[in-house]
């Protein structure tokens, strides 16, 4: 497979969800994020999803690389959904597109030689991956010769839902290393997820982890994160995905927000022109929002300009990465001293306060902003107490 420098990616699976569908806003948030490359669903079963002509284009135009994916279950007429993979990436000419085949596929073989056997000289020249388990050994009965002898490339769904993802990534690479007599696919890129799964997710560091390990694995493009969809992913979780500098080839993350909120309310959450001010708005459940600034009554900016604003201070309605216990609150300006790298081959420790509680690691190499420095440790966040120790640390900017 061709180099694509997939870099930090995500799926887009439904638009409409993230920024309100607007294309303009979608690729703000992406470029926000430092994402290299959106892999947007274009088509499911028996159906080409319409309308995402302006949302390609509009990445593209902010510098994003299009990938694809669909949906195929290949029960009941694997020609047809052949003939829709075919026609969507024809409508839509993405970089690469990614078949998403799963449970109903398993033991399916005759389905899965009659879509493969169409859908590979249908797309001619389209790099396809197999998008699916993590785990060949806990499938036994899915047809995945059949795959690998059709296919540029895989992309395991590597989810761990909370149970360590990067010892879950290896075992990947080795499950799919040992099929019998496979073809030897290149895993070019792996899913990893940062979403909430059946009350089951990740924490930040165990996202943070899995994208490290990701980024160092000299033979794995990328990663498409599941997802960017606002339905999808907490607050937390995409602040962290965000906060991550890919090293290899990577965006330069532009400077971030204070933190994120996440509407709970079913009816949504007011946007005024000021603190208590007129209403000029609303989000809605479950959208995610930036908040830039922060006032001592709890009031949240989702603007840079900070003409629209959101109450943050009700737990049942919104939740926040922001620390809005009553103490005091940071800067609302939230702006950093500097950029710097983590030195030590070991990595290095966050804690809640100078010489406290051990909140995670960061792995060497990983680049942090820091915000406030006191007697030799430095703060790396602006919204919340994480420290740790400046000498650690190597300065990028001055």
């Amino acid at each position: 497979m061709a180099d694509f420098n997939i870099g930090k990616g995500v799926y887009v699976w439904q638009p409409g969800t993230i920024e309100g569908g607007n294309p303009e806003g979608i690729a703000g948030r992406f470029e926000m994020a430092g994402v290299q490359t959106a892999a947007v669903k274009i088509c499911d079963g028996f159906k080409v999803l319409g309308g995402l002509e302006p949302l390609i284009q509009t990445l593209r135009n902010h510098g994003i690389r299009v990938g694809a994916w669909g949906y195929s279950y290949l029960n009941r007429a694997p020609l047809q959904e052949a003939h829709v993979v075919a026609d969507a990436c024809h409508r839509y000419a993405p970089d690469f597109y990614l078949i998403d085949v799963e449970t109903e596929v398993e033991g399916n073989f005759g389905g899965a030689r009659m879509f493969l056997n169409e859908v590979r000289p249908a797309t001619a020249g389209l790099p396809l991956g197999l998008n699916s388990f993590w785990n060949v050994r806990l499938h036994p009965t899915f047809p995945w010769i059949d795959f690998l002898h059709k296919v540029d490339f895989v992309c395991p769904q590597v989810y761990g839902h909370g149970i360590d993802p990067v010892g879950k990534l290896i075992v990947s690479q080795q499950s799919y290393a040992e099929i019998p007599g496979a073809p030897d696919v290149p895993m070019s890129m792996v899913a990893g997820d940062m979403h909430t799964f059946k009350g089951k997710r990740p924490t930040p560091e165990q996202v943070t982890q899995f994208l490290s390990a990701v980024d160092a694995d000299p033979f794995i493009q990328g990663v498409i994160m599941w997802a960017a969809d606002d339905t999808q992913t907490p607050p937390d979780l995409w602040q962290t995905f965000s906060h991550y500098q890919w090293k290899s080839g990577g965006r330069t993350i532009p400077p971030q927000p204070l933190g994120w909120v996440k509407v709970k309310a079913g009816g949504g959450l007011w946007i005024r022109e000021a603190p208590s001010g007129a209403k000029v708005g609303a989000l809605a459940k479950a959208e995610l929002a930036p908040i830039w600034s922060v006032t001592d009554t709890k009031w949240g900016a989702i603007t840079q300009a900070a003409d629209q604003w959101v109450f943050l201070g009700d737990a049942r309605l919104v939740e926040t990465t922001l620390d809005l216990s009553g103490e005091s609150l940071p800067p609302s300006t939230g702006l950093e001293l500097y950029e710097a790298r983590v030195a030590p081959s070991r990595g290095l420790n966050v804690r809640d306060a100078i010489g406290g509680r051990l909140l995670r690691a960061l792995a060497v190499n990983t680049i942090v902003r820091v915000y406030e420095e006191k007697n030799g440790w430095a703060r790396i966040n602006p919204a919340r107490p994480e420290w740790v120790s400046a000498t650690f640390l190597s300065r990028i900017t001055a």
